[in-house]
């Protein structure tokens, strides 16, 4: 029988706390800025569209090389584990200085602040989470252990959008001067610095607990792999393109929609306090979801799971675009469903760790980190065409930041909220489909890996 390397129990629950971690610093960045760039800095629409796309381009370079570098990294600690606490407070830091700008917004060095600040707060983001999210790969060979690891992943990912999503238009009131009734750049300031402190134990407690058991015999033997091959075997590897491809597609309809949900909460539904409703129960309900995870994609396959949950979002999303504005049961019940289903991450993770064993059997290459790094850049170029385009629709259609909407205005911004995110996620669901590989055929190729494994370790203790 087979003997596969497995994390331990406290390992698999505490690995969430990572990306609950993530949450307290992006999610606040990724919900709120765009907001905050507009109505209280004075940034331009067009401003904040060219800032972001800006930093998408530098990730498109920027993640890559960082999976490189984690992969080769090598320390008494693992490849990946030193990044997470190493990168953390800065990251912390410069979570917080993305809500402010002591130069205004009417200015040439406000803008400059703004994209300065932004593009770095991305860069650190990406040398933490890279190197976290290819750990799940390397932490156990058990490929229903790694459905546990990712589960954990999506419960701390929705608890933390959860507690952002309920806590932060409290928090942002009420750190804001007395008898505000929006927001003010003190409001922001504040919530940013109680959000980054509370991140870096979190992800401390993900460094200490983690342990890196997946040795990768073939790179050891194999030093000089130079970045240009590293992106070639990427490239080359039909499963991790397709699964990549999902994931820019539901990452832009997912956090693309975050990145402006906040427009339609205050403008078309008419309060800033529900922002806390609207957006904290898809994160709730995603919590739950991800408790059935692993039993689903055991009985039914990851693909399966994936594709159907999409799926079911797209309808919901529908539902919420048809509500009448003043309709809000409607708007809840369609919102309850698109969280219940907010389950596919855990299983795009999984398929990606599936992509690095394809590719380990096929070349005899691994490529963890650099793996991983699409997840990280797909996370923020669907954050970036919220913001950017998102922000470039809803200005066509007529939004002026701080003033009563026209209803053309509210429609853009229904739209841009509601139905764009909803045809992206049936244009993932057939994506799903070029992805023709089973979980049986994994499992033998994952057992192939092992005897590979066995085998080159015993020919080096000869």
């Amino acid at each position: 029988m087979d003997k596969k390397l497995r994390a331990s129990k406290a390992a698999v629950i505490c690995y969430g706390f990572g990306d609950l971690a993530s949450q307290f610093v992006w999610t606040f960045v990724g919900s709120y800025l765009t907001v905050f760039y507009t109505d209280v800095v004075g940034l331009a629409p067009l401003v904040v569209s060219a800032i972001m796309v800006i930093a998408r381009i530098w990730d498109a370079i920027n993640d890559p090389m960082m999976g490189a570098i984690a992969e080769r990294s090598k320390s008494k600690f693992g490849r990946f584990r030193p990044w997470i606490a190493f990168g953390c407070p800065f990251l912390a830091v410069l979570s917080v200085l993305t809500f402010t700008n002591p130069f205004g917004g009417s200015t040439t060095a406000g803008v400059i602040w703004a994209a300065v600040t932004y593009i770095a707060a991305g860069m650190l983001y990406t040398l933490v989470n890279i190197p976290y999210g290819a750990m799940n790969a390397v932490m156990t060979e058990d490929a229903n252990q790694r459905n546990q690891i990712n589960a954990s992943r999506s419960i701390g990912m929705n608890a933390g959008m959860a507690l952002v999503n309920a806590l932060s238009p409290i928090l942002l009131l009420a750190f804001s001067q007395k008898g505000a009734g929006v927001a003010d750049g003190q409001g922001y300031l504040r919530t940013a610095m109680l959000y980054a402190c509370i991140s870096v134990p979190l992800f401390l407690i993900v460094f200490f607990t983690s342990r890196e058991v997946v040795k990768p015999i073939a790179n050891e033997q194999a030093k000089e792999i130079s970045f240009r091959d590293t992106i070639r075997n990427l490239v080359t590897n039909k499963y991790l393109m397709i699964i990549s491809l999902v994931m820019v597609v539901q990452m832009t309809a997912f956090m693309g929609r975050i990145a402006v949900e906040a427009y339609w909460v205050i403008y078309c539904l008419g309060s800033f306090t529900l922002i806390s409703v609207i957006m904290t129960l898809p994160t709730i309900l995603g919590i739950v979801g991800s408790l059935f995870v692993p039993i689903a994609a055991k009985k039914f396959g990851k693909r399966q799971v994936l594709w159907f949950s999409m799926a079911v979002q797209g309808l919901a999303l529908l539902i919420m675009y048809l509500a009448p504005y003043d309709n809000i049961p409607m708007v809840i019940f369609g919102d309850v469903i698109f969280g219940i289903f907010n389950v596919g991450m855990p299983m795009t993770l999984s398929m990606v760790a599936d992509s690095v064993d394809y590719m380990e059997y096929k070349e005899g290459v691994r490529t963890d980190g650099t793996a991983y790094a699409t997840y990280g850049l797909a996370t923020k170029i669907g954050n970036a065409i919220g913001g950017a385009v998102g922000i470039l629709i809803m200005g066509a259609f007529g939004y002026v930041a701080n003033a009563q909407q026209t209803e053309q205005a509210r429609r853009g911004i229904n739209i841009t909220v509601n139905l764009i995110p909803a045809i992206l996620y049936f244009v993932a669901v057939a994506c799903c489909f070029l992805w023709n590989m089973s979980d049986k055929d994994m499992d033998d190729i994952r057992a192939k890996l092992i005897k590979r494994y066995e085998k080159d370790v015993d020919h080096t203790e000869a």
